[in-house]
């Protein structure tokens, strides 16, 4: 069984495993609904689990997961509530088996409260820095004054197009924009800056490719408004566009025909492709709450996520992010170190919900302790516990303080 944090991140793996299902002949079989979890299979079968769905089969009882020989936590540096409360509640429902347990994660600031949740050893704990890549990657980081704004992203457009000019002939590059909206006007914006610096209407088209061919191409569009940008070398990708046109996108990225592709800040979840040179044009996004705009910060998470897409195709792969000026020295600190990682169980609606429809009347105090004495959270009430309202790092005492509240929260 593979659980990953998210549907999106569940069909990423499964799409890869497809790939190598045909050396292993192994099946794959993406899990939708809670049944699927437990029907019988006559041969191995690699099951890919959302946590959602893992969650909601401990809804009313702790069943039995037989047969279950290795379970593969990935990306578990996305752990929200659901996920963390579907692993501890897995954890506890296989305690007297003997599955074994591997967790997968970005790089972490501090891993050794994760490993302890997993009742790893440290023998048994790979562990490798914020700065350390299988391929060579140089991580650049250059701070912005100027405040949210289309003056700010012109400004970051220069930027951009120097890197990318910098590393030309070195392959494609993804350029991370806050949103949908932003997108052409900012493709618009580096092609104005291409063709100011370098004096050719081709804007970032491969030398290689005659007008003929990028316009053959370009004339495949659904979306005639993209022809012009197509032409230049530059493309999207994001749910709002046409099904067809995002799938022609993706084949000419892959190609090398469009050389840079323009993604919104939310699809770099379901991006499928990686490149030689990634930009992240801006930390911040605008979001109306309350009648209200605010300008609100992008999550490490989505950061890291964004540094995942860069990788080494041919020399060095290069990945740069331009941040405002006051975080310069949070994300230079997350580059060094690594992300950091703390339980939201404490916080979430999700526990309480969860206990209500399993503990129905009276919560079980004995029961809640046991639940609670297998997650995350419980590691970190020893590890960080002012991060969560406690002043000592005994355990019982944190945790039983924990179970009092939540005991309240509940009735």
């Amino acid at each position: 069984m593979i659980i990953t944090s998210t549907k999106i991140a569940a069909l990423g793996v499964l799409a890869d495993l497809n790939h190598g299902s045909r050396i292993t002949q192994i099946p794959v079989q993406l899990v939708a609904e809670t049944r699927q979890l437990f029907s019988q299979s006559t041969h191995p079968t690699i099951r890919v689990v959302p946590a959602k769905v893992l969650l909601s089969a401990f809804s009313i009882h702790l069943p039995e997961f037989q047969g279950l020989g290795l379970v593969i936590c990935d990306t578990l540096e996305g752990l929200d509530p659901v996920y963390e409360l579907a692993l501890s509640l897995l954890r506890l429902a296989t305690q007297a088996s003997l599955t074994r347990f591997v967790g997968i994660s970005a790089s972490l600031n501090d891993h050794g409260d994760m490993a302890k949740w997993f009742g790893i050893e440290g023998s048994a704990v790979t562990s490798f820095g914020a700065r350390d890549h299988d391929q060579s990657l140089t991580v650049s980081l250059q701070p912005f004054s100027i405040p949210y704004s289309s003056s700010l992203f012109k400004a970051m457009a220069k930027s951009t197009f120097k890197a990318l000019h910098a590393a030309a002939g070195e392959g494609s590059a993804l350029v991370f924009v806050p949103s949908r909206s932003h997108s052409r006007s900012i493709a618009q914006d580096l092609i104005a800056q291409c063709t100011l610096e370098l004096e050719t209407a081709r804007g970032y088209a491969p030398m290689g490719i005659t007008d003929e061919t990028l316009h053959d191409h370009a004339n495949r569009l659904h979306d005639m408004s993209l022809k012009d940008f197509v032409t230049k070398g530059v493309g999207f990708f994001y749910p709002g566009l046409e099904k067809l046109d995002r799938a022609l996108m993706l084949e000419l990225f892959a190609e090398g025909i469009i050389r840079v592709l323009v993604v919104p800040k939310d699809s770099c979840w379901s991006l499928p492709v990686r490149a030689t040179i990634v930009v992240v044009m801006g930390t911040q996004y605008s979001q109306v709450e309350d009648t209200a705009r605010l300008v609100k910060d992008y999550t490490l998470l989505e950061i890291a996520r964004m540094q995942s897409r860069a990788v080494q195709q041919s020399g060095q792969g290069h990945f740069h992010l331009f941040c405002p000026t006051e975080s310069f020295e949070t994300y230079s600190k997350f580059l060094d170190e690594g992300l950091p990682l703390e339980s939201q169980l404490h916080e979430s609606r999700i526990l309480r919900d969860w206990a209500r429809s399993f503990f129905p009347g009276d919560l079980d105090r004995t029961q809640v302790t046991d639940v609670l004495s297998f997650t995350f959270l419980a590691q970190r009430l020893v590890g960080n516990p002012f991060y969560y309202g406690f002043r000592s790092r005994n355990l019982e005492e944190n945790l039983s303080g924990f179970v009092d509240k939540l005991v309240e929260d509940v009735k």
